[in-house]
């Protein structure tokens, strides 16, 4: 009964989201707690109130072209969310994941610029080329991305985050592009078991960008937190102790270490917990007609909305 609503007879009407819910010998049903009022609950109250859902479990795969520097993690969101390093040594690992998640945060796009698209199929077709073009200008003045280079979520998660020079990397014109391969193969074999997956991020899956998500949350510090340079993982530390601090996340050891030593261990997780944010409709979907029409076609980034803390993401209700 995992987010789904029942009729009570005995309430007479829809209760939403049933989080306790007990029948008597008749099959009636003597126990309904909607999860709007979990909140609003006693400590005591709570403990008598058996929750009828398991808690939602996310996943969250840093791709990389090649499974020696992709990593992978899955949160449990029980009362205190349990963190696991998973496998992903393979695309098969990495689908094993998924496939036991309610939802998936991929750190890769999952499409490319439709103006790149029709500039190659114009060339190919020896036809007249596409005019080379930006996205409108920055409210501050810096001129859009490139239509050629980048998506329109590119432009839009840019802006919105006020990154600056730390620009998304160009799916059309950088290494990125093999990584979004082997994405799209992975939604196709996922597809196959028979449920699609919108590139949009309304399904099972959604794209997320560490990066991003960490500025969107204040945990962006002055020092890069990838690779081997000496800031790193200290770097990497302080990331894990915000968002074990924010979200009372239950790391073991052995989680905490692969965390601080590699970028990508940690990236899968912050992928696993904008996994949730976008589950619980805490990050900025596609609103207008053309983001929605792009997104359909050319993937959409979602990014943690500023207003809802952690805390937030972790009890799974919005303030």
């Amino acid at each position: 009964m995992r987010g789904q609503s029942v009729v009570d007879p005995l309430m007479g009407g829809l209760v939403d989201q049933v989080v306790g819910l007990d029948f008597d010998v008749d099959g009636w049903p003597v126990k309904t707690v909607p999860r709007r009022q979990v909140q609003d609950m006693t400590e005591d109250e709570r403990a008598e109130t058996a929750v009828a859902d398991p808690p939602m479990v996310t996943v969250g795969i840093d791709l990389a072209g090649y499974s020696g520097t992709t990593g992978a993690c899955r949160v449990t969101w029980a009362e205190r969310p349990v963190v696991e390093v998973l496998d992903a040594r393979s695309d098969d690992d990495l689908l094993a994941a998924m496939r036991t998640a309610d939802k998936t945060g991929l750190d890769s796009p999952i499409g490319w610029p439709v103006a790149f698209t029709s500039l190659l199929a114009a060339h190919q077709a020896g036809t007249k080329l596409p005019v080379r073009s930006r996205y409108v200008p920055h409210s501050g003045g810096r001129d859009g991305l490139v239509r050629f280079t980048h998506r329109l979520t590119d432009d839009v998660a840019w802006k919105r985050t006020g990154a600056g020079k730390q620009r998304p990397l160009s799916v059309a014109a950088d290494k990125l592009g093999i990584v979004a391969m082997r994405a799209v193969d992975l939604l196709e074999r996922l597809a196959e078991a028979g449920t699609a997956v919108p590139r949009d991020g309304s399904g099972s899956v959604v794209e997320v960008y560490p990066a991003f998500a960490l500025i969107q949350w204040g945990l962006a510090g002055k020092d890069s937190y990838k690779g081997a340079k000496p800031a790193a993982p200290t770097a990497r530390a302080e990331i894990l102790a915000g968002l074990a601090d924010g979200l009372s996340l239950d790391i073991s050891e052995r989680v905490r270490g692969r965390c601080t030593r590699s970028d990508h261990d940690l990236d899968g997780l912050i992928s696993a917990v904008v996994a949730r944010a976008a589950a619980c409709g805490m990050t900025h979907s596609p609103t207008s007609d053309e983001e929605q029409a792009m997104a359909a076609v050319e993937g959409w980034m979602h990014l943690p909305r500023r207003d809802v803390p952690l805390t937030a993401v972790r009890d799974g209700v919005a303030l």
